[in-house]
C-alpha cells in the first residue's frame, strides 16, 4: 500500500469520497494504517467530519485543499480521514478528547495522537492561520519535548478512563416523587415564548420531548403540556423546517427555530415524525398530520433507496453556499407570485422575520392557518388550498436550483429510527403507506444488514464491511418490537428476541451491568466507550435497557426486567442533575414507578382490536397481539370463539374482557 498519497479514492463513505482529490495524504482507519505510522513513527492527525457538515467543507476549502497546508500535515502526520455516522466508535472515543479539554465539542474534529492511536491534543474547526501554527506547535512538541508529550497522553487516557467508568449500583426503589422534583427541575429550562429549551443554538431533542410529553399528559402537568405543544408548533413554523417539502433541518443557531443549519439528517425526520405522531394523538392538531405527510412525501422523493431502506442525509450546501437552494429574495418571489405575493408575504414573513441575510429570506410562520385565515378575512378552506398551490409553483422553479449533495449510504440505526417513527405515524393516522415503508425498510435491514449473527452498520454499493455498534442493535430491536405491538406479526418479535441475545452476548459487560458500545468480538480502541447520555439521538445503553424491560414483560423473563432495573440503578443519581441527557432513562423510570400494563389480545380479531386500540396515547403500555397460543404471555388465554383482552400489571392479570372499548376503560393512563 502506498501511504505517500491520499487513498481515499478507495471509500465507499460520501464524506471520504469528497476528501479523495485533497492534496493531503488521507488514509482511511485502519490496522495496517496504524502499523505504518508506528513503523515511521510518525503522530496521527485525525480529522472526523460527515458529508452533511457545512463546517467540514469549510476547512477543507480553507485548508485541505490547500497545497502549501497539505504539505505541511503530509510532512508531519500520517493524516486519517473518518466519517463519523460509519465510525461512531471513533468519533466518541475523539470526541471526548476534545470535550475534556475545551468542555465542548463539534464538527470537523481534529485530533492529533501517538502513531498507536492514543491522543494527546484535539479541537474542533480552525482557520487555516490557525491550523497551521497548531500543526506546527505539535511538531515541535512531539519531536522536542517527549517526555511532555507523554504527560499530555497519560493525562487524557486518565480524563478518557474516569468518564467512561460506571460503578455497579445497588439497587434501590425508585421514588416517583424524586422523579416529580427533576420535572419541575426541568420545567425552569423552558423558553416559553419560542418553545424548546432557553438556549441557542437550539436542537429538537426529540427524546426529551416525548418524555415531556408523555409525563404532562399522564399527570395532565399543565405547564408541560403548552410547552410541549408551544414547541412542536414553533418547530413546524420555523426555519427549521422546510416549509415548501417538508422535512426538518439538523437544528437553529438562534432561540426562534429561525436560521438552521440546514443540513437535513435521516435520524432527526425519523424520530420527529414519531415526537408529531404522538402529539397528533394528544393534541389533535390536523396541522401535525400535515408535518407528517410532508416529511413522510420528503423521505419518499429523496431519501428512499431502490433497496426500500432510507438514506443518511442532505448536505447544508449546495454550489459552496450554505442554504442556497432554500431561501428566496422578495423580487423573485415578486416575479414568481405576482399578484399572490403580498399574501404569500404576510403568511411566510419574507419582508418581516423571515428576512436573513444578502436580501435572502428563510420562508417561516408565526401562527395556524385558522389565526391567519381569520385576521385577513379568508375562507380557510380556500386559503389552504392557496398555500399548496405556492408550493406547487416554488418547488417547480426550486427544481431548477443545484441540489444540495445526497450522502447516499444506507445506516442501519438511523434506518431502525425511521421505522419506528414510521409505525408510530401509522399508530397516530392509519396511513398504510407508511406501515408499508417501515415494513421494506426492516425486510432490508433482516436480508442485507443481518448475516450470520452479525448486524452491519452499514450499506453502500452491495457492501456492508462495518460490524454493528449498539446504537444499531439497539435501535433495531426497539423498531422490531413497535413492528410487533403495531401488527401482531411475531416474527418481529422473535427477531427482536435473538438481535438482543446477540447484544448480551457481545456487548454486555457484568462488571458494571452495562453495555459496551463496540463489540467484544471487534478490535479494540484504545479507551472503553460507554454511550449513556442522550444527545439528538437517545443513547444507546437506554434504549438497550427500555428494550430488556419491554422484552422480559413480553417474555415473561425476569431476567431481562432485573438487567433494566441495574442499568437505571447505575445512572439514577444524575437524572436530576441533567434531565435532558437522561430523557430515555426518564422513560424506563416512569414504567417502573407507575401502573405499566400488558394488553394481550388473543383470537381471530386481534388485528381489528389492535387497531382501534392504536390511535389512542397509551404510552404505558404493550400490545400484544396473537392469534394462537405461541407467545409465553399468550399462553392459556385463547378463548374458543371470542377474541379476548387480558389487561395485565406487575404479572398480575385481570378477568378477560372482549371489546376494544373496555379495555380503554381499564387502562390506566393519569396518575
Amino acid at each position: 500500500m502506498n501511504f505517500d498519497q491520499n487513498n481515499l479514492f478507495k471509500a465507499t463513505s460520501p464524506y471520504l469520497l469528497q476528501h479523495q482529490n485533497n492534496p493531503v495524504w488521507w488514509q482511511t482507519w485502519s490496522d495496517e494504517v496504524i502499523e505504518h505510522a508506528m513503523a515511521i513513527n510518525k503522530p496521527l492527525l485525525i480529522s472526523i467530519g460527515y458529508s452533511a457538515c457545512h463546517w467540514c467543507h469549510v476547512m477543507e476549502k480553507e485548508s485541505f485543499e490547500n497545497e502549501d497546508v497539505a504539505q505541511w500535515m503530509n510532512d508531519y502526520f500520517v493524516c486519517i480521514k473518518i466519517d463519523r455516522e460509519e465510525r461512531p466508535d471513533l468519533d466518541h472515543l475523539y470526541m471526548n478528547v476534545a470535550q475534556l479539554i475545551h468542555q465542548s465539542g463539534g464538527w470537523p474534529l481534529n485530533v492529533f495522537a501517538l502513531p498507536n492511536g492514543q491522543p494527546f491534543y484535539g479541537g474542533t474547526y480552525f482557520p487555516q492561520d490557525q491550523w497551521v501554527e497548531l500543526m506546527q506547535n505539535i511538531h515541535n512538541l512531539y519531536v522536542n519535548h517527549p517526555q511532555k508529550t507523554e504527560e499530555y497522553v497519560n493525562s487524557i487516557a486518565q480524563g478518557l478512563s474516569n468518564s467512561a467508568f460506571i460503578e455497579l449500583k445497588e439497587q434501590n426503589p425508585f421514588s416517583l416523587e424524586h422523579l416529580r422534583e427533576t420535572f419541575e427541575f426541568w420545567t425552569q429550562q423552558f423558553d416559553e415564548n419560542w418553545g424548546g429549551f432557553a438556549r441557542a443554538p437550539k436542537f429538537m431533542l426529540p427524546n426529551a420531548w416525548q418524555t415531556l410529553l408523555r409525563y404532562g399528559y399522564q399527570t395532565q402537568h399543565e405547564k408541560i403540556l403548552i410547552q410541549c405543544k408551544v414547541t412542536l408548533d414553533r418547530m413546524m413554523y420555523g426555519g427549521l423546517y422546510d416549509q415548501l417539502e417538508g422535512g426538518f433541518s439538523r437544528y437553529s443557531v438562534d432561540p426562534y427555530w429561525k436560521v438552521p443549519h440546514f443540513e437535513k439528517m435521516l435520524y432527526d425526520n425519523g424520530q420527529l415524525l414519531s415526537l408529531y405522531a404522538n402529539g397528533y394523538k394528544v393534541f389533535k392538531e390536523e396541522s401535525y398530520r400535515t408535518v407528517i405527510h410532508e416529511t413522510i412525501d420528503w423521505l419518499k422523493n429523496n431519501m428512499l433507496a431502490p433497496e426500500k431502506a432510507f438514506y443518511s442525509a442532505m448536505d447544508a450546501d449546495s454550489e459552496n453556499v450554505e442554504g442556497k437552494y432554500y431561501v428566496w429574495s422578495s423580487d423573485d418571489l415578486k416575479t414568481i407570485l405576482t399578484t399572490d405575493y403580498p399574501l404569500f408575504n404576510a403568511y411566510y414573513q419574507v419582508e418581516e422575520f423571515g428576512l436573513w441575510e444578502e436580501g435572502q429570506s428563510i420562508l417561516m410562520r408565526a401562527e395556524d392557518d385558522e389565526e391567519f385565515a381569520k385576521k385577513h378575512q379568508l375562507d380557510l378552506t380556500e386559503f389552504q388550498a392557496k398555500v399548496l398551490h405556492w408550493k406547487s409553483i416554488l418547488l417547480q422553479h426550486r427544481t431548477k436550483r443545484v441540489h444540495p449533495q445526497l450522502d447516499d449510504k444506507i445506516l442501519t440505526a438511523w434506518n431502525a429510527l425511521t421505522i419506528t417513527g414510521l409505525c408510530d405515524v401509522y399508530q397516530a393516522t392509519a396511513d398504510t403507506e407508511a406501515l408499508a415503508l417501515a415494513k421494506n425498510a426492516m425486510a432490508f435491514l433482516k436480508k442485507e444488514q443481518w448475516i450470520d449473527q452479525r448486524l452491519f452498520r452499514n450499506h453502500k454499493n452491495n457492501t456492508a464491511d462495518i460490524n454493528g455498534f449498539l446504537d444499531d442493535y439497539s435501535l433495531l430491536i426497539e423498531a422490531a418490537i413497535k413492528l410487533f405491538e403495531t401488527t401482531s406479526d411475531s416474527d418481529y418479535l422473535q427477531f427482536a428476541n435473538t438481535l438482543c441475545e446477540q447484544t448480551i452476548l457481545e456487548f454486555y459487560q457484568k462488571q458494571n451491568g452495562m453495555f459496551a458500545y463496540k463489540s467484544h468480538f471487534d478490535t479494540p480502541l484504545v479507551n472503553e466507550t460507554f454511550e449513556i447520555h442522550d444527545n439528538v439521538i437517545s443513547s444507546s445503553n437506554a434504549v438497550m435497557a427500555n428494550n430488556l424491560f419491554k422484552l422480559g414483560k413480553m417474555n415473561g423473563d425476569e431476567k431481562f426486567i432485573d438487567m433494566a432495573r441495574q442499568m437505571l440503578s447505575n445512572v439514577q443519581e444524575q437524572l436530576h442533575e441533567y434531565p435532558t441527557g437522561f430523557a430515555h432513562w426518564i422513560q424506563l423510570y416512569l414504567h417502573l414507578t407507575t401502573p405499566f400494563h400488558e394488553v394481550v389480545i388473543v383470537g381471530k380479531e386481534v388485528l381489528p382490536y389492535i387497531e382501534e386500540l392504536l390511535p389512542y396515547y397509551l404510552p404505558n403500555t404493550l400490545l400484544i397481539g396473537s392469534t394462537t397460543e405461541d407467545l409465553p404471555i399468550t399462553q392459556n388465554r385463547l378463548i374458543e370463539g371470542k377474541t379476548s383482552i387480558h389487561i395485565c400489571e406487575d404479572s398480575a392479570c385481570q378477568l378477560p374482557i372482549f371489546t376494544p372499548e373496555e379495555a380503554l376503560k381499564t387502562i390506566h393512563i393519569h396518575f
